[in-house]
């Protein structure tokens, strides 16, 4: 499980890892405006240009996190 850390400054925890959750969130060309993500309590739909943080799920007492997906300076 994964914790994304939003720009609100919210925490959403998700399941899924932290490498299935930075490809659900990858910004490319042509990326839809939501994403749907396992949630704890159901389905979670979020923008990934508003994660800034993933970070390992605290319950298998790992700490750490990765960046969010970013757009490329035009």
């Amino acid at each position: 499980m994964a914790v994304l850390r939003l720009a609100n400054g919210s925490d959403i925890v998700v399941k899924l890892s932290v490498a299935e959750t930075m490809a659900a969130i990858a910004i490319t060309d042509g990326s839809p405006d939501f994403v749907e993500m396992p949630g704890e309590e159901g389905v979670i739909h979020l923008r990934p240009s508003c994660v800034i943080a993933v970070i390992e799920d605290s319950r298998r007492g790992t700490a750490g996190f990765r960046f969010g997906p970013g757009r490329a300076a035009e």
